[in-house]
């Protein structure tokens, strides 16, 4: 039974709002168990434009050595471990306070490449009849290594057109193309965020903004039942977002 949660992005009150709502009790002060053996699945993006990278890391960090917590890598996860590694990367789209945050909390680059490198591209669950990946997935990944970079770009970046609108990428609806047959399993992303919780093709999009004002969005597997906290303000701009409280 897992409950799958969209990208958090630094919003760790209403992370700890939401799973609060599923069910977990706080154990100590220092991570979330559910009482009927639940597990929390993220979709990546842990970090980066909310306020409490320093709150949010060490939850997901204590959570997943307890076994109450699983994930999939995002591109602002790739891009914190690439930073972490040395690797020349760009301070931007939130990173920079991220980086602040961590250092200022004396969390270790160090601790940032343990708690990802065991965190894979993809899982498959449930007897291959879920799926969680960051942004893209495609069916013949289903017996593939999930740590594989061939799967890399695919898993965490989607495809797009390699134009620029707007200063974002143009993507690609790639679960419109989708061909489904009867073994295809239910796919859980985020990545690119849309107002509402959008299905299509078996395809779950559950990134609903939540650092743009929107919401945080979970959906309970098996049950299929979502469940959702409003994002107590606007922690990055974006056009054509900004429901929560400015400020």
């Amino acid at each position: 039974m897992y409950d799958i949660i969209g990208d958090i992005h630094s919003c760790g009150t209403e992370f700890v709002d939401l799973l609060m709502k599923l069910g977990y009790h706080k154990v100590g002060n220092t991570h979330f168990v559910h009482p009927e053996g639940r597990q929390v699945a993220l979709v990546g993006d842990i970090t980066d434009r909310g306020w409490h990278p320093y709150f949010v890391f060490p939850l997901i960090e204590r959570m997943k050595e307890e076994g109450s917590l699983i994930m999939v890598k995002g591109n602002h996860d790739d891009k914190l471990e690439r930073w972490a590694k040395g690797n020349k990367v760009q301070l931007l789209h939130g990173l920079d306070a991220t980086v602040l945050s961590l250092e200022k909390a004396n969390i270790s680059k160090e601790r940032v490449l343990d708690l990802f490198k065991s965190v894979p591209y993809f899982l498959v669950l449930d007897d291959s009849k879920l799926v969680i990946v960051h942004a893209a997935w495609k069916d013949r990944y289903v017996d593939r290594d999930p740590f594989s970079k061939k799967c890399r770009s695919w898993c965490i970046f989607g495809p797009t057109t390699g134009k620029i609108i707007n200063g974002l990428p143009d993507r690609i609806d790639w679960a419109v193309k989708r061909e489904l047959d009867k073994s295809s399993p239910i796919v859980v992303h985020g990545h690119q965020p849309v107002k509402e919780v959008r299905i299509l093709n078996k395809v779950w999009n559950i990134d609903t903004g939540c650092a743009f004002g929107g919401r945080l969005t979970a959906l309970r597997y098996p049950e299929m039942e979502l469940v959702y906290v409003d994002a107590l303000h606007t922690y990055c701009f974006r056009e054509g977002w900004g429901n929560g409280r400015k400020t």
